[in-house]
């Protein structure tokens, strides 16, 4: 069996799409399927991360200009070309497909009628933008006030919510055997940090004296503003580090979490870890507004607006507080999402 994933990163879509189509691959390669992935190459790809990864990628041909986003949510100017265009070439190199996963904002039912009426393929999307498809399976993965409403319009199988969620198995194994927990916050603001957040966070922590944990900072593999932000460091109080190889670990052994909406706050649910979030993207707002309604977490709001100020007065509530943060359990993700949803797909014959 054949499975090729059509997803994309740069710096302006960060890494997250890649990322979670990673978890389903793994499973799938396990399994003992071919696993191919179709990507653009652009600044912060990532196409030779997946490759290490022992990905066979096949590489899409850039385009002469790159569009950039006129606004926040601009998906058409992701992809530099017309969803038409893409799927052509997308068919060209792949020739043949049991299943097609998608995870990308800037393909849609155009795309999807293309690619599944030339190669006759099954076809996942996963998405969350609530929008039509032609797909057997929609994956949304997010917990929405409109949860059962969302994509009516489809006549593909749903798969929606947390339970869902495409999560490395090292939360899986940490979830069932929780490290012990230290006075360490953990902030993460996605691959990219698009509004810089990391700056902002680094600013304020830097300018209080004292705080009853430490400050855990990582940029994310697409940050270019890296090196500029290791000046904030401070020995045994702040680290200020790129990416860490067993993320997951340091996570689970914190007692807080600071970070990026998204699919972040499956691995934050996952291991119990109570979390303060910002929107850093135009689908993240509906989604962290209704977390912090029912009180799931403490939402600071949109990272075009946010300042340093506005995590000095986090960090200050957090220290009078500290003492009384304990691990989160309102919202069960047990972590094993990715392997339901590829038993589902395994169904398909």
């Amino acid at each position: 069996m054949k499975i090729v994933f059509r997803v994309d990163a740069s710096l302006v879509i960060g890494s997250g799409h890649a990322m979670r189509s990673l978890v389903l691959a793994e499973i799938f390669r396990s399994r003992g399927w071919t696993v191919q992935f179709v990507c653009l190459p652009q600044a912060g790809d990532l196409i030779s991360f997946i490759e290490k990864k022992g990905f066979s990628t096949l590489k899409l041909n850039a385009p002469l200009t790159f569009m950039q986003p006129r606004f926040d949510g601009d998906y058409e100017s992701w992809l530099h070309r017309s969803e038409g265009e893409d799927a052509v070439e997308f068919i060209e190199l792949v020739g043949a497909a049991d299943w097609v996963v998608v995870d990308h904002y800037g393909l849609g039912i155009v795309w999807e009628k293309q690619v599944t009426e030339k190669l006759g393929c099954y076809l996942l999307a996963i998405d969350d933008l609530n929008r039509n498809h032609c797909s057997d399976l929609i994956l949304d993965q997010n917990l929405w006030p409109d949860q059962r409403s969302r994509y009516s319009s489809c006549l593909a199988s749903k798969l929606l919510g947390p339970e869902y969620a495409l999560l490395r198995p090292r939360f899986r194994e940490l979830k069932l055997s929780a490290p012990e927990k230290q006075n360490q916050v953990v902030a993460f603001f996605g691959g990219s940090d698009p509004t810089q957040e990391c700056r902002k966070l680094l600013e304020a922590s830097s300018s209080i004296s004292r705080l009853p944990f430490t400050i855990k900072v990582v940029t994310g593999r697409l940050n270019q503003k890296h090196k500029e932000l290791l000046k904030y460091a401070e020995p045994g109080y702040i680290e200020v580090i790129q990416f860490l190889e067993d993320f997951e670990f340091e996570l689970a052994k914190s007692k807080y979490a600071i970070g990026a909406s998204g699919v972040s706050n499956w691995e934050r649910f996952c291991l119990n870890i109570p979390a303060t979030i910002v929107s850093v993207a135009d689908n993240q707002r509906t989604l962290s507004k209704f977390l912090s309604q029912q009180e799931l977490a403490f939402y600071l709001g949109e990272g075009a607006e946010t300042t340093s100020e506005t995590y000095y007065k986090e960090l200050c509530r957090l220290e009078k507080t500290w003492s009384s943060v304990k691990p989160f359990s309102r919202l069960e993700v047990d972590g094993c999402g990715a392997e339901k949803v590829a038993t589902i797909m395994e169904t398909y014959k």
